[in-house]
């Protein structure tokens, strides 16, 4: 439980410095960040899980080459996917392009990867 609220915090505080390094991402408030990262979290729950083996069995053969590169790759355009769909349902998260909602997924992603590295 302390690990899911960890995890929602920092994908909070996250979307709020994301959105002051980039330009055309626009994040109202820390609420409009909590709201954000509690759907983002469960959708991952529900459709990233799905969305990530799926990719996964599509770009079998790049990863296995690539390898954690090509996770973290199919991770970053899972994010990606999760945050245009979070936007979609929360009214203070907005990105003006779907390549800022890409560099959003990347810095989120490796914010993922630093938290579950810290558990």
């Amino acid at each position: 439980m302390h690990s899911m609220i960890a995890s929602c915090l920092a994908f909070a505080f996250g979307l709020m410095f994301l959105s002051a390094l980039l330009p055309g991402m626009v994040v109202r408030d820390l609420w409009s960040a909590v709201k954000a990262a509690v759907i983002c979290g469960l959708l991952s729950a529900v459709l990233g899980k799905l969305l990530f083996a799926l990719l996964s069995l599509i770009f079998f053969f790049p990863i296995l080459i690539t390898g954690p590169l090509g996770v973290f790759l199919v991770q970053t355009f899972v994010n990606a996917v999760l945050l245009t769909v979070t936007e979609n349902l929360v009214d203070g998260v907005r990105f003006q392009r779907w390549r800022t909602a890409l560099w959003a997924a990347v810095g989120l992603t490796l914010l993922q990867m630093l938290v579950a590295a810290g558990e």
